[in-house]
């Protein structure tokens, strides 16, 4: 496939298909006018992109459209009325004639396009459903410059400059030999756009950027680039990384890092990712080398998130770091790139230390703390870290999955005692455990957490110590979570972090 930029006066002298495997034109007049909004208010020292327009070139200046007829259409329509309307008292011209449109089962669609004017655009709506939505895009225009505030020729004029100086497709030439129908199909089942990850994958594959048709080059390429949305796809990485947010396709992470600095592009444009690639592409003296550079890039940048999932030191640390917000990925970044092993661990360790209490004074947090479940969730995973044997990973997928409550370990306002809202009486438990034994008293949660950890449900680990009462020094009653409990509960969360946390920014 090949991708360039087509603006509306690259069109001019083309004659675009319409096959029959498509529908008709189906644009209501919302659509309609939310585009006439779009361009209206654009600003002209931007681009505007109308979205991919996916065609296979039958022969000199003619293409099958394969998808973005709908839209193809509509600025079809917005100049046969700019035809009919700019030039005095409703004039026809042909300076708004810029490209053909036919249909191969549906010709008098095209007749219909071919004829429109005010004359005649009312009479269709009567014809059939096709001729009725030609005829409602047409009238929508109409409508929408009798808008209190609009004056009808200066904003058509506007909107015509921003169509020659601004609007281009994202124009998407399948070769020859690929099947349009599979390709429209896929696109359209349950009308999915292309993706980002799509028209990038494209530019970086297309022939025209590999010089004397390096072949093994794509190759290797095409065979990393699904390595890695293979590897996305783990669960227990990609949570590592990730909070649940959503993207078409999770190689876009990569992309937006590397184009925005940033998980998500933050951008209304869905295709700003790509839009912001292709640009630096275009300015590029030497495409091919500018597309290995960038592919390198992908893959160093790959190579390091890997690397951090790997080892589990920084897998806990960065874990902790990107669950408190993903966009901690920046200061990640910062604070271990160009460095030593060491310098980079203590810095992570900085970052980390930054989102709690000060650990001396933590004995003064209370349930309501914003940066409690930071405390607690940091305890659980210094604590596996301190132990000698590092085997075992935290389960950030888990962790982000499901919903989790700062469980009160004595109940906040049962029959024996008063709310105890203090860090000694917290900890952290899954959402579903924590509310099926609503606020039984300590020895009868113990006994639930006992049989969810035996049944394999995941239990962190000081959780699992609180209910056992290991922090506790002595045990005079195993069945309450006394003052002292909470007492020697807090001390090994100091200590715990102390530990962890000694010498640190020496």
């Amino acid at each position: 496939m090949g991708i360039s930029e087509k603006h509306i006066e690259d069109l001019k002298g083309l004659k675009f298909n319409v096959p029959s495997y498509q529908r008709g034109y189906r644009w209501t007049s919302h659509e309609v006018k939310t585009l006439l909004d779009d361009l209206y208010n654009h600003n002209k020292d931007f681009k505007y992109c109308l979205q991919p327009l996916i065609v296979k070139k039958i022969s000199d200046n003619i293409y099958d459209v394969v998808d973005g007829q709908q839209r193809l259409t509509t600025i079809y329509i917005l100049l046969k009325f700019m035809s009919a309307e700019l030039n005095n008292g409703r004039r026809r011209s042909d300076q708004y004639d810029y490209f053909e449109l036919e249909y191969e089962t549906r010709a008098q669609s095209g007749t219909y396009l071919k004829e429109l004017d005010f004359d005649t655009y009312e009479e269709l709506i009567n014809y059939d459903i096709d001729a009725s939505h030609i005829s409602g895009a047409f009238g929508a225009i109409d409508e929408w410059l009798e808008q209190d505030g609009i004056n009808p020729n200066i904003a058509l004029n506007d909107i015509y400059k921003v169509l020659i100086e601004s609007v281009f497709f994202i124009w998407y030439e399948i070769d020859e030999s690929e099947d349009p129908i599979n390709i429209f199909t896929k696109v359209n089942m349950g009308k999915i756009p292309l993706t980002n990850a799509e028209l990038i994958k494209a530019l970086v594959l297309d022939k025209n950027n590999y010089p004397d048709y390096n072949e093994s080059d794509r190759i290797h390429r095409a065979i990393s680039w699904n390595q890695i949305e293979h590897r996305l796809q783990e669960t227990s990485f990609w949570q590592f990384l990730t909070n649940n947010e959503t993207f078409d396709t999770r190689i876009d992470y990569l992309f937006n890092l590397l184009e925005f600095g940033r998980p998500e592009a933050s951008n209304k444009d869905r295709y700003a990712t790509f839009y912001s690639l292709y640009e630096r592409y275009m300015k590029a003296e030497n495409k091919a080398v500018f597309i290995t550079e960038f592919w390198s890039s992908v893959q160093l940048l790959f190579e390091e998130l890997s690397n951090w999932y790997t080892d589990l030191d920084k897998f806990h640390l960065i874990g902790y770091l990107l669950s408190l917000d993903s966009k901690n990925i920046v200061k990640v970044f910062e604070a271990t790139r160009e460095k030593k092993k060491f310098e980079a661990y203590n810095s992570l360790k900085e970052l980390a230390l930054e989102t709690i209490p000060d650990i001396s004074g933590i004995d003064t947090v209370l349930y309501g703390d914003k940066r409690v479940r930071a405390l607690l969730l940091l305890f659980n995973l210094v604590t596996l870290i301190n132990k000698s044997d590092k085997q075992y990973r935290f389960p950030f997928d888990i962790y982000k999955t499901d919903k989790w409550d700062i469980e009160h370990i004595h109940a906040t306002a049962d029959e024996t005692a008063e709310a105890d809202d203090s860090l000694g009486n917290l900890t952290l438990l899954d959402a579903s455990t924590n509310r099926s034994y609503g606020k039984s008293p300590f020895f009868q949660k113990r006994k639930v957490i006992i049989e969810v950890d035996a049944k394999g449900k995941f239990v962190p680990v000081c959780t699992r110590n609180v209910f056992l009462k290991v922090y506790s020094e002595e045990i005079s009653d195993f069945d309450v979570w006394s003052e002292n409990d909470k007492s020697d509960y807090i001390s090994a969360m100091k200590q715990e972090l102390h530990k962890f946390f000694e010498n640190v920014g020496e």
